[in-house]
C-alpha cells in the first residue's frame, strides 16, 4: 500500500445538517429549510480536504459496525483516504452529531451523540503505522495520540494538532506537537485578557515551530520565526460555517507538504477554509487544488 503523507487520529462521524430560517426557542416546532446527511469528525474532514487537495492520507479511528459506520467508511474511501486501520467495533453505534445551521448567518449549533464503542488502544497501532508519513495530525490527547506524537517527534515528522481539549488537558500532547492550529474560542479560555496575537506567540515560545489562531470570518494569526502574521478570511457568500476550520487544517498541512513560504501557506489555508462555507455541510465545497488557485487569482491580495 502507497505510504501516506499525512495520517491522521480521530473521531468519525455521521452528521445531520438540518438548516432553519432562526435557531428554534424551546418547545417551538419549527419547519427546516433544508437537510443534508454528511461524514465528519475534525480528523476526518481535515483528511479528505487534503486528499482534494492531491495529498495522500490516511486516518486511524474506530467506527461501529452499524450503517452510519459503513457510510462512513465508504465515503473515505470515495475520497481516497486510506481506511486500511479505520477499525470496526462489532456490536457498537458510530459517532453521530445533528447540526443545526441557522440560514442568516451560517453559524450552527452541534448536538452529539458519542459512539458506544471503546477507544482505541495502544496496543493497536505500531510504530510502523505512523512513522514514513511525513505529518501526523492530532485533535485530542489519550495514550495512543501521545504515543503516536512521541514516534513522530523522534522520527523527524512534523505534528499539527487541532486542539479539542482546553490547554491544561491537552498540554502534555502539546509539549509534542510542531504545528498547533487552534480556534478563537480556544485561545480565550486559555488566555481571556491576551489578544489571539498573543496566545499564537505564547504557543510558539512554548516550543511550536508555527503557531495559528483562527478567527472565523476575520481570518488568521500566525506567529513562526519570521513574526506575526496577519491574514484576512475571503468573502464569500456563507451557507455554513461548519468545518470551515478542519478545510483550514487540511489546507495548511497540504501547504506544508509544499514546502511553501509561510505566507503562501497561511493565506492557500485561508482561502480553502472560506471556499468550504459555500454550501452546507463540513464537505461539500471542499476545493481542488486547481480551484484554490483560480479562487485566489481572481482575489489577489
Amino acid at each position: 500500500m502507497t505510504t501516506p503523507d499525512i495520517v491522521g487520529i480521530g473521531v468519525c462521524t455521521v452528521d445531520h445538517i438540518v438548516t432553519v430560517p432562526r435557531m428554534p426557542h424551546r418547545n417551538e416546532n419549527m419547519r427546516a429549510l433544508d437537510y443534508a446527511r454528511q461524514p465528519g469528525g475534525l480528523a476526518s474532514c481535515a483528511l479528505v480536504a487534503a486528499a482534494r487537495l492531491g495529498a495522500k492520507t490516511k486516518i486511524i479511528a474506530r467506527i461501529g459496525d452499524d450503517d452510519n459506520g459503513d457510510y462512513i467508511r465508504a465515503d473515505l474511501q470515495r475520497e481516497g483516504v486510506d481506511v486500511s486501520q479505520l477499525l470496526v467495533e462489532a456490536g457498537s453505534e458510530s459517532h453521530v452529531s445533528v447540526i443545526l445551521v441557522d440560514e442568516p448567518t451560517g453559524e450552527r449549533s452541534i448536538i452529539t451523540r458519542p459512539p458506544t464503542g471503546s477507544a482505541i488502544g495502544p496496543t493497536e497501532i505500531s510504530r510502523e503505522d505512523i512513522i514514513g508519513a511525513r505529518l501526523l495530525f492530532v485533535d485530542t490527547i489519550n495514550d495512543v495520540t501521545l504515543q503516536a506524537a512521541g514516534w513522530a517527534r523522534a522520527a523527524g515528522m512534523t505534528v499539527v494538532l487541532d486542539p479539542a481539549l482546553p490547554y491544561a488537558a491537552i498540554k502534555p500532547l502539546l509539549d509534542l506537537v510542531d504545528v498547533p492550529i487552534v480556534p478563537e474560542a480556544w485561545a480565550r479560555a486559555w488566555m481571556p485578557e491576551e489578544p489571539p496575537a498573543a496566545v499564537a506567540a505564547k504557543l510558539f515560545d512554548e516550543g511550536a515551530s508555527i503557531a495559528i489562531v483562527t478567527l472565523g470570518e476575520r481570518g488568521s494569526v500566525v506567529c513562526w520565526a519570521g513574526g506575526i502574521l496577519e491574514i484576512p478570511a475571503f468573502e464569500v457568500e456563507v451557507a455554513d460555517t461548519t468545518g470551515a476550520g478542519d478545510a483550514y487544517h487540511g489546507a495548511f498541512m497540504y501547504a506544508l507538504l509544499q514546502n511553501w513560504d509561510l505566507p503562501r501557506m497561511a493565506r492557500f489555508a485561508s482561502a480553502v477554509g472560506s471556499m468550504n462555507c459555500r454550501a452546507i455541510g463540513g464537505r461539500s465545497a471542499l476545493p481542488t487544488r486547481s480551484e484554490v488557485e483560480a479562487f485566489l487569482a481572481a482575489n489577489p491580495a
